[in-house]
């Protein structure tokens, strides 16, 4: 595991100084009140949660719930990395939680995976003290967050694919899944020109493949159940939305998976798909990976981030009423 190690090890580094430049210089949403919990008693701080509601709201509403999943290739982050999104999500009206879930390599997909179903059936247990509607819930993830998000809802909805993971499904109504800039084929995370392997394509999916799956992938039981054209066989999502951006070095993901659910929905299969993809030129040069997450101040992030809400919105029970 030492080239694993290493690739996290470094991944952490480069990326932890970026944000921790980014988010001093940021200003937190107002209105918004944050409370921490243990979503397992077990001690470990990768076993954490925040949870975000408007400081205005009444003590007594139940609000819609979002459920936010963080990024950072699976090996990176914790419930603080997208604090300031989910703070904004909440000044709108809406009780937000962001898990943190144990990082590569100290444990596989599957026990990350695990760790968002103890979060959500943590969060279903206590809605009520929480003040979460949990039959009104968007679901949704940035990057890596994206594929565990999109994932974890297809165990959700799938009994043979929860009893592969070990998970049992919370008792959570998900509205729709949002994600943002994802990278969900992880059996070749790394894509070049037509979307063949990029250069030292070989190397980096070998590292990714032992980290995902351990130090014999293809003896893992959720190496056939992992990518999303795996983990999406025979089921049906609620409404999907995408969002997307030219500059991203992950792009290629993003058209791949909006390809894979307009699939769906001609098939039935998704009732409603939107995919918000933003295309390079000089004005929207600075809109790269994640940028609605990790700059949720700029007003192209609140351009896109509003039109998620509005799409939770129409997507909750009753909305054609």
């Amino acid at each position: 595991m030492c080239l694993e190690k290493l690739a996290a090890a470094y991944i952490r580094y480069d990326t932890g100084r970026h944000d921790r430049v980014r988010i001093a210089s940021q200003t937190p949403p107002a209105g918004v009140g944050a409370e921490e919990y243990a979503y397992l008693p077990d001690g470990d701080s990768m076993h954490m949660l925040n949870f975000y509601r408007p400081e205005g709201a009444d003590a007594g509403a139940k609000l819609p719930l979002i459920v936010n999943i963080h990024g950072g290739a699976w090996v990176y982050g914790d419930k603080d990395l997208n604090k300031y999104y989910c703070m904004y999500l909440a000044s709108k009206g809406f009780c937000v939680m962001g898990m943190s879930y144990r990082l590569m390599p100290d444990v596989t997909l599957k026990e990350q995976v695990q760790d968002v179903f103890a979060a959500l059936n943590w969060t279903a247990d206590n809605a009520a003290r929480l003040g979460a509607d949990v039959s009104e819930v968007m679901l949704t993830g940035d990057s890596a967050g994206g594929h565990l998000a999109s994932l974890s809802l297809a165990a959700m909805l799938s009994p043979e694919l929860a009893e592969r993971y070990g998970v049992k499904a919370p008792d959570m109504n998900v509205r729709c899944l949002v994600m943002s800039h994802p990278v969900c084929e992880v059996h070749s995370v790394l894509r070049g020109k037509d979307n063949g392997p990029a250069r030292h394509g070989k190397l980096v999916q070998h590292v990714f493949d032992r980290l995902l799956f351990g130090p014999k992938p293809r003896g893992n039981a959720v190496y056939g159940a992992s990518a999303f054209t795996e983990y999406s066989e025979g089921v049906t999502f609620p409404p999907v939305m995408l969002i997307g951006c030219e500059r991203d070095v992950y792009a290629r993901h993003s058209l791949f998976l909006a390809d894979e659910f307009a699939k769906l929905e001609k098939e039935g299969r998704c009732p409603r798909f939107l995919f918000d993809f933003v295309k390079a030129d000089d004005e929207t040069r600075r809109l790269r990976h994640v940028y609605n997450i990790v700059r949720y101040e700029w007003a192209e992030s609140g351009r896109v981030n509003d039109l998620s809400l509005a799409f939770f919105r129409e997507s909750m029970g009753g909305a054609d009423e």
